[in-house]
């Protein structure tokens, strides 16, 4: 038997071939972005599991949920089977012809504006990549900075990490839709926008990405342990279900973060953390609990454990998420938001339930 177990906006489905957890964070009405884990990483539900996630999932009443599958496509294959409709979420075609450009490829023109309604301020840009769209008399461009798989869009001060710019506001809504389905033509998985960028994208439902800070950090009694020769094995488990990647890819993945003088590691059954020091500043890099032990005060221990390793070695500590639960655990420890950003998941889809 399959157990489904609804924690609030958390839908957890267990059985005898593992379990899942799919948070549900609502956007607006009948809209949903959906936080999906589960343990082992090669799971498959049952029947009588993929039918409770779809159960629970309708009772839910929303018209539309965007969320990131496993590279297996778990959801996706079994919600299709159940008669949900599975689709992208970012359309990659382009709704016109857009041309990449560099800022050197703006013209000097004093018609044009940047998206806060200023002359465009083009200084130390040169590495930023970038569209043109052509709207038959008119253009606009959208400038972002590669960084690896993500593209960060971000115009906030010294933060500055692209811009939009055109004569006119309306052309940049043309930009922005450009730029964001030529970044799924170009393989990378997230878009970082600055808030104040959030009316240019706001159709396509952008996930909150929070960043916290904590003042000097002290130490707690905890139950974690460092990673050691009795639990890595463990450890190898915990990062393959967190990466979604192969044993053999956490296995590297685990012995080049031990490689690092000031990263830590530490676990408990059925989580870990990893904690990382930066000069006079401590990272909490990531933290997860496999979805069976959620509930069960894991993460709290977890937290513990990584404050306590930084305890006396930083002045401050650091941590960005963009899941509410998660946020919720971190205030509990004095972890107070610097500032926000939007973020686009390039490679989400989007499930609608089945007719009725």
């Amino acid at each position: 038997m399959s157990e489904g177990d609804a924690r609030g906006d958390v839908i957890v489905i267990k059985g005898p071939e593992g379990a899942l957890s799919l948070e549900l964070m609502t956007l607006r009405e009948g809209v949903a972005r959906g936080f999906l884990r589960q343990s082992p990483r090669s799971l498959k539900l049952s029947a009588e599991s993929s039918k409770r996630l779809s159960e629970e999932l309708v009772e839910r009443r929303l018209s539309k949920i965007l969320l990131q599958d496993n590279r297996k496509r778990l959801l996706s294959k079994v919600l299709a089977e159940r008669g949900w409709v599975v689709q992208k979420a970012v359309d990659s075609r382009l709704p016109r012809q857009c041309n990449m450009v560099t800022t050197y490829d703006v013209p000097i023109d004093e018609t044009l504006m940047d998206d806060k309604g200023g002359k465009p301020d083009l200084t130390g840009t040169s590495n930023m990549s970038g569209i043109c769209a052509n709207l038959g008399d008119r253009q606009a461009w959208a400038f972002y900075t590669d960084d690896g798989e993500t593209a960060r869009i971000v115009s906030e001060g010294e933060r500055r990490q692209g811009f939009l710019i055109a004569s006119q506001t309306d052309d940049m809504f043309e930009a922005a839709e450009c730029l964001v389905r030529f970044l799924v033509t170009a393989n990378k998985s997230w878009a970082v926008f600055s808030t104040d960028l959030g009316r240019f994208i706001r159709h396509y439902d952008p996930t909150t990405m929070w960043r916290l800070v904590s003042d000097r950090p002290r130490g707690y009694e905890h139950s974690a342990e460092p990673v050691s020769s009795r639990n890595k094995k463990a450890a190898v488990s915990l990062f393959s279900e967190y990466y979604d990647e192969s044993r053999l890819q956490s296995m590297l993945r685990l012995r080049k973060f031990l490689s690092e003088k000031w990263c830590s590691i530490f676990l408990v059954e059925g989580g870990f953390v990893i904690a990382r020091i930066e000069g006079d500043t401590g990272l909490i890099y990531d933290i997860y609990v496999t979805p069976a032990r959620q509930g069960e005060g894991l993460g709290g221990d977890l937290m513990r454990a990584a404050l306590t390793s930084l305890s006396g070695k930083v002045s401050s500590v650091y941590l960005h998420t963009s899941y509410p639960r998660a946020k919720a655990l971190y205030e509990k420890f004095g972890f107070k938001t610097t500032y926000s950003q939007l973020a686009i998941r390039l490679d989400e889809i989007a499930i609608t339930p089945p007719s009725r």
